[in-house]
Parts: structure tokens; sequence; C-alpha cells
């Protein structure tokens, strides 16, 4: 709680003034018990009528600045929030970003949006309405204590004595509830997570009929969120009644007390009135600092979890003496190179020992699982090598500048993904104040010119989340001219070609070509015609280079490589990775180095 109130340090001069607008609206409050006192004893009492005009105009002067007090209050308690929960986004969003791949394979995107969403809401509501709230009932307690103590010190002792007992039994009972509160937050993150998992997935949900069986999933969720919210208002209601009654007990008794001492003549009438009045205000006060305990379980379990993803730390950024990359040639260096997954049991690769000279391509062939993506992620240092290391013109990519790097690497990832904005924007992602013609010259590049002019707002022309409403090959078009744009050293091509046709490929094909001269180019290739057009070709296999070479020297080897590749002509519609899923292992294996 100490951390999320750090948040407010920003904003002390607001909070200032709210501390400020407490202390005149509980000073306002003292007033009408004690102008009621002098209308009982002054008024009443003595038959004095004519001081009641004044008396009431009083009153109604006090309301009406309190009146106005309370419209700053709201106004500004709100504005508070708004700007604190502004910053906690910001900085949840601002860590997300930084956080490096691993720490998103172990995490559910509802569970993220979770924390982000309901759990910054919660803490909006304790930091600019429960905390406020509750300092100004603490303050009302204190200030209609000190009135009573100048009223009648006697009836201030035993007012104090209920106020005390509500404090005591409504801390009791939140340290109860917390922990209730605390498996009701997990289970509503529990609850997203299902939910958006199903809603990201509608079309493959409704393609093989799982409506039921989802809607059964997120039915089985809510239930346990409902059961928890009935059992947390169930042990707060049995013991809510005990709360309210006994202070009301205790008030019965200051009033037959305070009886007492007006017939016996030791207070007057109007002191038992304005007694009584500051009891009760203290009481409302202690009652709704109740309440605001059980908002402050909600927060405090909200404000672990928030902090949580805020302390993550970040394993993959720039050293603080980076070595900026200013001028790069392409040349990649793999030097004994092995990583594993924090969550496998076995190495993904495993001493990869690999030079892709400046300016020349690479083709990398595989089964599914041999780890030909995990070697490009490892030099857009999306992960760290667990041994060896990955070199950029000499240097280790985790001693240059990580924004350097990755500026000068252009991927182009197998399933094209793209944001919810226009297609202009989309190509413009990595170069955003690219120029239109620039745009519309890599879109040409990447024959996607033509079919974006067709749509009815062209480049403007918004699509839907991840590309709804372009085809795959479309998709997959846009994302190559985006990679194009970024006229990068590096170019990656995840198997950029899976989803267009022959015809479409031709093209690509040409324009590829075009785009890899004087470039650094890795092809994870799955067609045969992608990989015979790269300078060299390796072949991996659970993650070890098990032979590389040229097109022509892997065919003279009669190895692993020319017997996928005849396995693949008997079976001219499958890919290349389809027939080395299933492809055994050749009795004569040669290595070209």
């Amino acid at each position: 709680m100490r951390r999320l109130l750090g948040f407010l340090r920003p904003h002390w001069l607001l909070v200032l003034w709210l501390g400020v607008l407490n202390l005149a609206l509980a000073g306002l409050m003292t007033v009408a018990p004690m102008v009621t006192k002098a209308i009982v004893d002054d008024v009443i009492t003595a038959r004095q009528i004519a001081l009641l005009p004044g008396y009431i105009a009083l009153l109604f002067g006090v309301a009406l600045i309190r009146a106005i007090a309370q419209y700053f209050y709201g106004r500004d308690r709100e504005l508070l929030g708004q700007v604190v929960i502004t910053d906690i986004r910001t900085a949840l969003y601002k860590k997300l970003l930084a956080l490096q791949y691993s720490f998103y394979d172990n995490e559910q995107t509802g569970r993220l949006m979770s924390r982000i969403t309901s759990d910054v809401e919660s803490t909006r509501v304790f930091l600019a309405f429960i905390l406020i709230d509750a300092a100004l009932q603490v303050t009302v307690i204190f200030v209609m204590l000190f009135a009573l103590i100048t009223l009648d010190a006697a009836m201030a002792v035993i007012a104090v004595v209920p106020t005390l007992l509500s404090g005591i039994t409504l801390y009791v009972l939140y340290q109860r509830w917390r922990s209730i509160n605390r498996n009701i937050q997990e289970q509503n993150a529990v609850a997203s997570g299902v939910l958006q998992d199903s809603l990201s997935g509608i079309k493959v949900v409704k393609s093989f009929a799982q409506e039921e069986q989802e809607q059964g999933k997120y039915e089985k969720a809510v239930k346990e969120l409902r059961r928890l919210n009935i059992l947390a208002n169930f042990r707060w209601y049995t013991r809510y009644p005990f709360i309210n009654t006994v202070p009301r007990l205790m008030q019965l008794t200051l009033i037959a007390i305070g009886g007492y001492q007006v017939i016996s003549g030791g207070i007057s009438i109007g002191t038992l009135v304005a007694s009584i009045s500051y009891t009760g205000l203290m009481l409302g006060a202690a009652n709704a600092l109740g309440t605001q305990l059980t908002a402050l379980g909600q927060t405090s379990t909200a404000a672990v979890r928030i902090f949580e993803m805020l302390d993550e730390p970040v394993r993959i950024k720039s050293s603080e003496h980076a070595i900026r990359l200013n001028e790069v040639k392409g040349e990649v260096l793999y030097q004994n190179v092995g990583f594993k997954y924090m969550t496998a049991k076995a190495h993904t690769l495993k001493d990869i020992n690999l030079h892709i000279p400046a300016g020349t391509s690479l083709a990398v062939v595989g089964a599914t699982g041999a780890g030909k993506t995990t070697l490009v992620h490892l030099l857009g240092r999306f992960y760290d090598p667990t041994s060896g290391s990955v070199m950029v013109d000499g240097h280790d990519v985790r001693t240059v500048d990580l924004d350097d790097l990755r500026r000068q690497i252009g991927i182009v990832a197998q399933d094209g993904l793209l944001f919810s904005a226009s297609i202009g924007d989309n190509i413009a992602l990595g170069r955003p104040d690219a120029t239109q013609e620039e745009i519309e010259r890599a879109a040409n590049l990447a024959q996607a010119h033509a079919f974006i002019i067709a749509l009815p707002d062209g480049y403007k022309t918004m699509i839907g989340e991840r590309g709804i409403g372009l085809s795959g090959g479309q998709r997959q078009r846009v994302a190559i001219a985006r990679a194009i744009l970024l006229n990068p050293k590096i170019l990656i091509l995840d198997d950029s070609m899976s989803a267009v046709d022959a015809e479409t490929e031709r093209l690509l094909q040409d324009a590829i070509g075009s785009v890899m001269q004087g470039r650094t180019t890795i092809l994870i290739a799955h067609r045969m015609s992608t990989v015979q057009k790269a300078d060299r070709i390796i072949v991996l296999r659970e993650g070890e280079i098990v032979e590389q070479g040229t097109h022509e020297e892997l065919l003279r080897s009669g190895g692993y490589y020319q017997h996928v590749l005849e396995l693949q002509r008997m079976t001219a519609s499958e890919s290349m990775e389809d027939v080395l899923n299933r492809a055994p292992e050749p009795v004569n294996t040669l290595r070209v180095d």
C-alpha cells in the first residue's frame, strides 16, 4: 500500500488541496450541532424567539458553503483518480512492452488484460475515493471528538467507547475478509482469461463446433466467482448487524446518562442534543470506515498483482554502455550457441556454429520443432542464448543497443500479423515518418499495391484485428512491404510465401530477389523454389546442424537433404517441412562444411 501511495507523489498539490477540503468539510460539520445547542438553550428554553432568524441564517450559510466545498471535493477527487489511473496504466503498459518474449511464453493474455483493466480500476477507486473518503472520515472522528471534549469532557469519554469498539471489530473482520478477496481477484482473472481465449479464437471455436464446450468452461469460471463473492458477502453481512447494533446501544447509554445529568442540572438540554449529534457523526464516520476497509481488501490484492508485474525483471535490454550500431554490414556469426526454453526439458539448439557473410543468403530447413525460428529469434535478441554467443559485425548482440539492432533486422513472420489500423499504417509500422511515396514503393515491391488500391479506401482502408478482412496471401504481402520499407541490412523471411498462390509466389520471388541484393538474408523455407536460390543451405535436425552447403553440394552428398528432396518430389503437393516431419533418418548422412 505504501508503494501504491507513491503514485500520488507527482500530484501532491492536488492531494494537499483535497486535504484542505477535508478539514473544511469536517469543520463545517461541527457547526450544525453547536447551532442546534444554541437554539435549544437560547431560543426554546430561554424563550428568545427573536434570536431564531439569526441562527437559521447561520445554518443556511454553513449549508451553502458546505455544498460549494463538496462540489470541489467531488470534482477534484475524481480528477485525482483519473490522473493516477493514467500513470499506473502507462507504467504497466511500458513494462509489458519492455518484457522479454519468455515472459509471454508462460502468461495468459486474458490474465494480463485483467491486471491492466480491473486491477487498475480497483486502485483508482481506492486512491480517488476510498483513501480520500477514509481520510475525511478519520478527520471527522477527530474533529467531532475535539468538539465533544470542548462541549463536555465526560460525554466525550462515553462517546469514544462505541467508536473504538466499532473500529476494533471492523479491523478484525477486514483481516478475515482479505484472504477471500484475494481468491476473488484471482478467479476474476481466470474468467477473463477464458473469455479472451474464446473470443480471440472464435473462428476455431465455430469451425470445430465447440460453442457449447467453451460456454461450459466460462460458466464454470463465473460460477466459482459467484460462489466466492457470495461467501465474502455472507461473512460480511453476518457480522455487520453486530457492528451496527453495539454502537447504537452505546448511544442509548449516552442518552440515558446525559438525560440523568440534564435532570440533575449537570448539563443543559442543548448540550445533550449536541453531544448526541456529535456522537452520531462519529459513529457514522466509523461505519463508513468499515465499508471502506472491505474495498481496501480488494485494493491490496489488486496492488500486489500490479506490483508483481511492475517488479518482473527485464532480462533482455540494452546495457548501460551499449554499443551503438550506426553502419551495419550484416555479417552474422553463431559461436557454440545452445538454447533451452525455461519450460522445456531438452535444449532446442545445441552447439550451433554458423557464419553468414554480409550480403549473402542462407536457407534454413528442418522439421517442425527443429529450432529454425528459435535460431532467428536469437539473432534479434528476443531470447538470449543459454550458451555461446550470437554476433553481428563482430559484436555480441548482448552488448549492442537493442533498438539499433532490431532496426537493422526486418522480419516477415509466417502468420503475417497485422494490427487494427489502416493498411498504410501497418506498412509504415517500422518507419512512422515514411512518405506516401515510400509506402507505395514498398508495396509495389511486395506485389501488394494492386490489391490495395482496389480496396474502397486504398491505403487508408482499415483492417480488423490481426488483419481480418484480408486473405492470408494479402496479409503476407503487406507484412513483406513492411519489412522492405524498414530497409534493413538483415532480412529474415520465416516461410513468408506459405499462404500465396503460385502466380503471386512467382512475383514475390522476383521482388524478394531484388530486395535481397546487398542484404544478409535468412530464409526459413518450406518450398524448394525458395531453398534453391539461397547461397547456402543448412539442415537442422533436433536442434543441430546435420548438413550444410549449396543446393548442388547437398544433392551430390547423398545425405539427408537429398533424401528429403526425393521424398518431396514423390509428394509434390507437400512442403519440405511436411516431408521432413515424417522423413526417417537415412543410412548415409554426410555433413558438408
